[in-house]
């Protein structure tokens, strides 16, 4: 990926890139406050129809928690390294990714983004309606998840993620997939020990229910996108209400993000106001961006049923 030094230098630079504690502090527990109302009404709505809007609203709040999962694992939200892994596996855990597959999975798709057969998040070739459609369900990403949570506690490695997994970093991914498959199992003795429904109904189906609102957000960030390393038109800003900026971390900024990762969230506000405008055009808004990729995918358009940019180029 390429196109940072020609939108600003790095003296330029430099003063976005400070770290601190506080901010982070103040969205973690922001989050966590959020999530514990949203519970909480999962708790009143019980033995009511209400448990219905109740599990969605709870499952949307936590599926905004990908934002501290994507932000850790970049290792900028804290100035305190050890606060910025704590807090990281918490999220993880809960948001059920493992911590260090994630986190050089997630490197790869920066360091290739937007080029095809090497970004693992890459958009399908010739998107259609059903790849839209499975897309959003979130099928791709628990099909990716079950195969980490089952085949790593055993030593395994899709051949197709082990490209972007160091070979010296297995033994730590597969001792720290058998730490969480220990945890999880724990947690389910537990409740069935108990006769307790509070797993599924507080964190296991909002979690299922609520991933969907988060592949939705997240295909605006690359879809119909350049493809191509040039990181000035292959990812997308998209402007958005407060309380989703402050729910999702600042991700909207997220052509401001690849330029420059190292850019803590809570500085990416003030970049956007000053390189914004050198980059990609900004989304007007996620539901008019999402109008735009449907009308493409519909008609069998747009960058995904063009000739793809080799890395070479």
């Amino acid at each position: 990926a390429f196109g940072r030094q020609e939108v600003i230098g790095k003296k330029q630079l430099k003063p976005y890139m400070a770290r601190k504690d506080g901010p982070g502090l103040v969205f973690f527990f922001g989050h966590m406050a959020a999530l514990g109302l949203t519970g909480f009404g999962v708790h009143l709505a019980l033995g009511s129809w209400w448990i219905v809007p109740a599990i969605f609203l709870h499952g949307f709040v936590m599926a905004f928690l990908f934002a501290p999962v994507h932000e850790c694992s970049h290792g900028t939200v804290f100035r305190t390294r050890w606060l910025n892994e704590a807090v990281y596996w918490v999220v993880c855990l809960i948001y059920l990714v493992p911590p260090t597959f994630f986190r050089y999975a997630h490197a790869t798709h920066h360091t290739y983004t937007q080029v095809r057969g090497w970004d693992p998040d890459m958009m399908p070739e010739r998107m259609n309606l059903w790849h839209y459609i499975k897309l959003t369900l979130g099928i791709p990403f628990w099909t990716r998840n079950f195969l980490w949570f089952v085949m790593h506690p055993f030593g395994r490695i899709h051949p197709d993620q082990r490209y972007y997994l160091p070979e010296g970093e297995i033994p730590k991914a597969v001792r720290e997939a058998r730490i969480i498959l220990l945890l999880y199992g724990g947690v389910a003795i537990i409740s069935l020990y108990l006769g307790t429904w509070a797993l599924l109904l507080y964190w296991i189906i909002p979690r299922l229910v609520g991933e969907p609102f988060m592949r939705w957000l997240r295909f605006a960030e690359h879809g119909e996108c350049d493809e191509g390393p040039d990181l000035r038109h292959n990812t997308r800003t998209t402007s958005a209400p407060p309380w989703l900026h402050f729910l999702f971390w600042n991700m909207s900024y997220h052509a401001e993000h690849h330029l420059c990762p190292m850019v803590p969230f809570h500085a990416l506000p003030k970049l956007h106001s000053e390189i914004g405008g050198q980059l990609h055009p900004v989304g007007e808004g996620y539901f008019s961006v999402h109008h735009d990729l449907l009308g493409k995918i519909t008609r069998h358009q747009g960058v995904t049923w063009k000739e793809p940019v080799s890395v070479a180029e």
